[in-house]
């Protein structure tokens, strides 16, 4: 092990001397191509002259107006339906009975089952964006349902109400011209009266005006310039991410399948420090970890990149192994003995030591990259609560204790690495999934949401995004959907103002299927979609990170 850890330095120290050859470029941004940059590396001394020189700040030519949907839909465009005219689908039938309220017409709808749907034949005058306002009764409070237009998943939308009431489908983007716009049930039994479309007001744009200042005040230059950046792209850009497979970093074969279908690479590397913990990496030889922090650095200091990390956190190792379940599920509920809140509290002395040694652990792991100032969207504890519709559902261990011992260990993390080892390249990525688990916006800079939602639905996940803008009282965080199955269509997203700063696609089966790029749950279509958009940043667009201003409004 300390051999490894002398080879991983020596690599870091040539990969980070590497990094201090490469000048700040002039230009840089969305439709340009990064220039080649040329070592010298025959001379050491001009070597540390570059090192250091200043750097010189600048946006390049990268892009940065504001980005507004306009179209040429009629003001007092409006188009109203009743729903028992239109055509039933599945199980879906008319029905005259009154215990959820008076009805227009003759009737209204009732669709029961996932699936079931009443869809309409429409005309719309032009290319816009539409509120699809209904009448509507549920009976479960909170059900989710969608929108479709030419039969495709479009948007979702929650109803609550068991009589009869407005609920509206915000922000649908269709194409002029003759549509089949539908209703279709998802996870709630609804009675439909009446559809009415719209036009839509235009987004909101101060809601991605978020604080200028890292939770850490003493974050590195390196990392006060990545996070000017996502908050300068913040509404106006989507930033592409991918996690690769085996941590295997650029060489994986998500990040070959993607470049070879979409000729561009994602922007964002993603990586998990999973067998770089103690029980995994000393007591059963996980292979594979030293790898992680020399990824970050190459995918930073050679290919301009941004890199995430998370950590699928094994308990202690006296923990594991129990319910019949092997070692190496050691970080779910179901898989260890460990109790957090004991830990926590001090009633296990011995869980609470071996979490320390831990944290102590993996802030030696992650020094090298604080060393050659890497900055690391670093992303801890994630999914602690679960589900947020199923409360105590969590899977991880880190959360099944509940919310207090879950805080607890978020700000003891967050003060070992920051006050007592100072990694200052770390910008915090909060991803618990319950707003009432949120440690405080001194801990946070970005918040994030999993979203694994149906195979090919493309929607772009606005309730989770809406969900996550309420998590900080001050409602000044980044957005972000930290980790994804199926891909959302970016035309669709911007247009509704769910305007995520990044994606980060889950590797193996949410990317590949037999080594090969998958269209399980994004089709090839929407692949190319994304990765051709102007709304979407690839490798290719990011501009020179390194010089990138600290202070962007200035």
């Amino acid at each position: 092990m300390k051999n490894d850890r002398k080879k991983m330095l020596a690599l870091a120290l040539a990969l980070t001397m590497s990094a201090g050859l490469f000048g700040c470029g002039e230009n840089g941004g969305k439709d340009s191509s990064k220039s080649d940059s040329k070592t010298d590396s025959s001379s050491e001394s001009k070597a540390e002259t570059k090192e250091k020189e200043p750097v010189v700040e600048t946006t390049g030519d990268f892009d940065l107006s504001d980005f507004t949907s306009e179209y040429d839909v009629p003001e007092d465009f409006s188009l109203e339906l009743e729903a028992e005219t239109g055509e039933m689908l599945g199980q879906a039938f008319v029905m005259d009975k009154t215990f959820a309220g008076d009805f227009s017409g003759e009737g209204y709808v009732a669709i029961p089952e996932q699936g079931d749907e009443v869809t309409f034949e429409v005309e719309l005058p032009a290319k816009g964006s539409y509120d699809i306002v209904m009448n509507l009764a549920t009976d479960n409070k909170g059900s989710n349902n969608l929108i479709t237009v030419d039969g495709n998943a479009a948007v979702k939308f929650i109803s609550d109400e068991p009589k009869f009431a407005e609920v509206k489908a915000e922000s649908v983007l269709i194409e002029g011209g003759k549509h089949t716009i539908g209703v279709r049930g998802d996870t709630g039994h609804i009675y439909l009266d009446t559809v009415k479309i719209v036009p839509a007001p235009p987004v909101d744009l101060t809601q991605f005006e978020v604080t200028a200042d890292l939770c850490n005040p003493n974050a590195s230059d390196n990392a006060k310039r990545l996070y000017s950046f996502l908050r300068a792209c913040y509404g106006k850009y989507t930033i592409s991410g991918q996690y690769s497979g085996d941590n295997d970093g650029k060489d994986s074969r998500e990040f070959k399948e993607i470049e070879k279908r979409t000729g561009e690479r994602p922007a964002i590397l993603g990586l998990d420090v999973m067998a770089l913990g103690i029980s995994t990496k000393i007591d059963h030889q996980a292979g594979g970890g030293d790898m992680v922090p020399l990824q970050a650095m190459d995918w930073y200091n050679n290919e301009n990149g941004i890199v995430t990390i998370c950590w699928h956190w094994h308990a202690p190792a006296q923990y594991l192994e129990v319910n019949g379940q092997p070692w190496w599920r050691g970080f779910y509920t179901d898989s260890t003995s460990f109790d957090l809140g004991k830990a926590m509290s001090g009633e296990d002395k011995e869980g609470y030591d071996a979490i320390v040694a831990e944290l102590d652990n993996m802030a030696e792991q992650l020094k090298p990259l604080a060393e050659a100032d890497v900055p690391i969207l670093w992303r801890p504890l994630h999914e602690a609560a679960g589900d947020p519709k199923y409360p105590g559902n969590a899977w991880f261990w880190w959360g099944a204790s509940g919310k207090n011992a879950y805080l607890d260990l978020y700000k003891l993390m967050y003060d070992k690495f920051v006050n007592e080892y100072h990694l200052d390249n770390l910008i915090w990525v909060w991803n618990a999934q319950n707003q009432d688990w949120y440690p405080g916006d001194e801990y946070v800079d970005i918040v994030g949401y999993d979203c694994y939602p149906a195979e090919r639905d493309s929607s772009s996940q606005k309730d989770k995004f809406e969900f996550l803008a309420e998590c900080s009282p001050t409602h000044s965080k980044i957005i972000a959907e930290t980790e994804n199955g199926a891909m959302f269509d970016p035309d669709a997203a911007f247009n509704e103002g769910t305007r995520w700063s990044f994606f980060a696609t889950w590797n193996g089966e949410f990317t590949l299927k037999d080594k090969q790029l998958s269209d399980q749950y994004t089709t090839f279509e929407m692949w190319d979609k994304i990765y051709s958009s102007d709304r979407v940043l690839t490798l290719s667009e990011l501009p020179d990170l390194k010089c990138w201003p600290i202070d962007i409004d200035s």
